[in-house]
């Protein structure tokens, strides 16, 4: 009987410990249970939480783009009024008289100055002009060679001064096809525009700031300031210089092709917006037009194809390489040389302004008097007629 008895005691025994081992696996299974449900509860929390941050921006993105619009066209509108037109012009003919008259003097007496001056100007009309051109669709202007070597100008001069090749590639640039665009563009120095005003500028005051540089300011101040100018030496590595500069060339080419020509591809092909080569190849009389029409790949009317762009492009880039051939073995070697050639980009640009004053400014010149004469004689006219009624 106790035998029995002990053997029952000791099942039990073991049932309990059965039960014991389930009841914690029972438990163990119940908590990794719960911390599943919190997992994906925070999981799903945290999704609806991204989601709710992603409304909210782009809602605040809305929003936004929506005040962003309202500004600029509050300013494309005041941009049209003719009290601001009239101020912009004589904003833009003092400057321009400024820059003509006190420019060759800062930079002979203050040529560590003359950095500072162009940064200032170039944020002002290229900004001014951004906006202007972005009214009139012709914003895609502001992506060509010439900005870009302004931008070059400015890295230069402030964030990269010690880059020997950024300073042989703007050099090279500014002295190359930024200058001579004044002779392609026949940009013209008229001083009461300030579409005309900004293009001078933008071409001629990047070469002049590193004239300024180069043969100007002192030894110290290069040292000090613009360290690339002394460790390049007396003369600039022709193979280098060339090289360096043709790739940057190519890294705009490649933006430009891939941002305005093929991303934006149809918006200037159905005229929405302007770029420099549909100007220049929409031109019958230009000489890129003709020489592309006597090429055979069609004339100005037959519109733009892929042969026309390429040939352009081309022509574009023959125009880069032998504008910079003689930065290196004339312009940067021979002072005098140097200013000879700014002094003959600046005639050009005073000869083409002349020819604006005398062959279109004239005339609408006389044609307001002839106006303004033909309503006084008028007025005079109508006031003899009334005293013959009142007779």
């Amino acid at each position: 009987m106790t035998k029995n008895k002990n053997t029952i005691e000791e099942e039990e025994e073991d049932n309990n410990d059965e039960l014991d081992l389930y009841d914690f696996l029972e438990v163990i299974s119940g908590k990794i249970d719960s911390v599943k449900n919190q997992i994906e509860e925070r999981k799903e929390d945290s999704r609806q939480q991204w989601q709710r941050t992603k409304d909210e921006v782009e809602e605040q993105k809305r929003l936004l783009k929506i005040e962003l619009e309202k500004h600029i066209h509050l300013l494309s509108e005041n941009l049209k009024k003719p009290n601001f037109i009239r101020i912009r012009d004589k904003i833009s003919f003092t400057i321009g008289v400024a820059n003509t008259c006190f420019s060759p003097l800062i930079a002979v007496r203050w040529p560590h100055i003359l950095p500072i001056i162009y940064t200032i100007q170039a944020l002002y009309f290229i900004t001014l002009r951004f906006l202007i051109y972005k009214q009139k669709h012709w914003h895609y202007f502001t992506f060509d060679l010439c900005y870009f070597v302004n931008l070059l100008t400015l890295i230069y001069l402030w964030i990269l001064p010690s880059s020997k090749i950024l300073f042989a590639v703007c050099y090279s640039l500014t002295h190359g096809p930024l200058a001579l665009a004044i002779v392609l563009w026949k940009n013209s120095l008229v001083f009461h525009s300030f579409d005309k005003v900004t293009s001078i500028f933008i071409h001629m005051y990047p070469p002049l700031t590193m004239f300024t540089l180069r043969w100007i300011l002192p030894v110290d101040l290069q040292l000090k300031y613009y360290p690339a100018i002394v460790n390049t030496g007396s003369k600039l590595p022709m193979g280098t210089s060339m090289f360096y500069t043709i790739i940057f060339y190519l890294m705009w080419q490649i933006l430009y092709y891939t941002f305005i020509v093929y991303g934006r591809g149809q918006k200037v092909a159905s005229g929405l917006r302007v770029t420099s080569y549909t100007w220049l190849l929409n031109n019958k009389k230009g000489f890129v037009s003709r020489l592309i029409q006597k090429l055979g790949f069609g004339g100005p009317n037959d519109g733009i194809n892929r042969y026309k762009l390429f040939i352009y492009f081309l022509l574009q880039f023959l125009f880069m390489l032998i504008s910079i051939l003689p930065v290196s073995l004339l312009y940067y070697q021979y002072m005098y040389i140097n200013v000879i050639f700014l002094c003959a980009m600046f005639t050009v640009s005073i000869y083409n302004g002349a020819s604006f004053y005398i062959d279109v400014f004239s005339r609408q010149y006389i044609k307001s008097f002839e106006l303004l004469h033909q309503q006084n004689q008028s007025a005079t006219n109508n006031e003899e007629n009334d005293n013959k009624k009142d007779s």
